[in-house]
């Protein structure tokens, strides 16, 4: 499975890394993929990443890049590719046909692709085929890079990101003052510039999950303003169906479609009411299996409130943390969650960064690290 890696291969990988992150906001829930194409002289001849859902493969996009000159030549060429390449036709044709028509020297594979339909199918075709296939390139970073879409592969539920925002003294909500509080009635704890972070944030997630009391009283619209990347799918935590059909999640926008309820297996529900069944005997685990099965969902980003983040926690459902923390003081409110003891930091990216007055820091949970290993 191993390697002996040059410097030229650790390289290229990087490289196809680099690109494979191009495709953020736009491919889920496919995987982020890069690739590049070397000569035998080891200068790059095509790159290339998958950019949107249903479109191209990394590797057909790189191919494409390769001007024709050097098309006659890729047999003696090493293609990169981050994740092992399909050897199945979904909305596109299998990208071993494209490697296996060209025939190059060697391939490189960062880690395996964990679907079912490759995981080492497409890497055994082109060994049989006489192609060098060399895999664990970079793989550490490769399975970082795609850590929602390998484990919600492994364990057919998404990806847990939970997000808050607290005082330098721990309160989630302190209600402090007129200034701070949001047209809706809530209170925003983070100033101006911490928005456009936590945008991004929403718009890295398939969905995005917030409480009924959130819902009631901040009257959240959970979409993405001031980042690039699509809205996520909402949902809204109501077992008993208090919100009523007339709240503003539920109303369909031009850029966002409506909030779906999740309801308890008994609770009544409208005919126009888009919802989910959850029995609760299942507990949350058994929720998170239900949106990815039924809503194709592989990463969900938790927002609100207290209640909601700290069943969560309490269950153990939850992979990633991110955390607000504003230099106000309240000395009441509503206590935020405390950061769990099984939260460690993430092994790549930044651990914490500010947004003007505002720090925020980045965990995740032990777990989580354990079994991204185990996928190597």
């Amino acid at each position: 499975m191993s390697a002996t890696w040059t410097t030229n291969d650790t390289r290229c990988m990087e490289h196809a890394l680099e690109l494979a992150q191009r495709g953020s906001f736009e491919v889920a829930p496919n995987p982020l993929v890069g690739a590049v194409i070397v000569d035998a002289d080891g200068q790059i001849v095509g790159s290339g990443w998958h950019e949107s859902y249903g479109g191209p493969h990394a590797e057909v996009n790189a191919f494409n890049r390769v001007n024709t000159e050097d098309k006659e030549r890729l047999h003696d060429c090493t293609w990169y590719v981050t994740l092992e390449p399909c050897n199945h036709t979904g909305q596109t044709p299998p990208c071993t046909d494209l490697i296996a028509r060209n025939k190059p020297r060697r391939v490189v594979v960062a880690t395996v692709d964990p679907n079912p339909l490759v995981s080492g199918k497409g890497i055994m075709r082109l060994r049989s085929l006489g192609i060098q296939v060399d895999v664990g390139c970079k793989e550490a970073e490769a399975l970082w890079q795609n850590r929602r879409f390998i484990w919600a592969m492994k364990h057919q539920k998404p990806w847990v990101v939970l997000k808050w925002a607290s005082t330098a003294d721990g309160f989630l909500d302190p209600r402090l003052s007129h200034e701070r509080t949001t047209k809706s009635g809530g209170v925003a704890i983070t100033g101006e510039q911490a928005r456009a972070t936590t945008h991004r944030w929403r718009a890295e997630e398939m969905g995005i999950l917030i409480g009924v009391q959130t819902a009631l009283v901040d009257e959240p619209t959970l979409n993405v303003r001031e980042s690039k990347g699509r809205n996520p799918q909402r949902f809204v935590l109501d077992p008993h169906h208090r919100l009523p059909d007339s709240h503003s999640l539920f109303q369909e926008t031009a850029s966002q479609t409506k909030a779906i309820r999740i309801v308890s297996t008994d609770a009544a529900v409208t005919e126009n009411d888009q919802h989910c069944r959850w029995n609760q005997q299942e507990g949350i685990s058994g929720l998170l299996h239900r949106l990815h099965m039924d809503f194709t969902i592989n990463s969900l980003l938790i927002e609100g409130g207290a209640h909601t983040l700290n069943s969560f926690i309490a269950a153990g459902q939850w992979n990633e943390l991110k955390r607000w923390t504003s230099p106000q003081v309240s000395e009441q409110g509503l206590l935020a969650p405390t950061k769990p003891h099984n939260a460690v930091l993430p092994p790549f990216g930044e651990h914490n960064g500010m947004a003007g007055e505002d720090r925020w820091d980045h965990w995740i949970h032990t777990d989580s690290i354990e079994s991204l290993k185990e996928s190597r």
